[in-house]
């Protein structure tokens, strides 16, 4: 049996561990918004953001990277991400939705949840 599992993993694709990471990260059923993606910059620090739907549901997921990689202040990055969601599919006010929020683990990537 040992032999059997062993083989099954030499079997699987080599991946990264970020990756591995965005994978669980982002769920399969979003959809992303690629008229929406950007880069913004902020206090000298270069950010990439990008939303995801699900069809026919009403938050939208914001997608929050560094674009060097490094650690995220989640404050930063959460009124980063309200102002630029806002102009790009509210017709309400903006409203925060906490319990959609994901992150990475190391603090390099955040999946905000906001509706509108």
């Amino acid at each position: 049996m040992k032999g059997f599992i062993v083989l099954a993993l030499l079997a699987l694709p080599l991946l990264s561990f970020p990756a591995i990471a965005k994978d669980n990260l982002l769920a399969k059923n979003w959809s992303k918004v690629d008229e929406n993606h950007a880069e913004l910059e902020r206090s000298g620090k270069t950010y990439v953001l990008d939303s995801y739907i699900v069809l026919f549901e009403q938050p939208y997921y914001v997608h929050v990277q560094a674009k060097d990689g490094q650690a995220l202040d989640a404050a930063e990055a959460e009124a980063l991400a309200a102002e630029y969601i806002q102009p790009r599919g509210c017709t309400q006010p903006l409203e925060r939705r906490k319990d959609l929020d994901r992150s990475n683990g190391d603090g390099t990537e955040l999946v905000l949840g906001f509706q509108c």
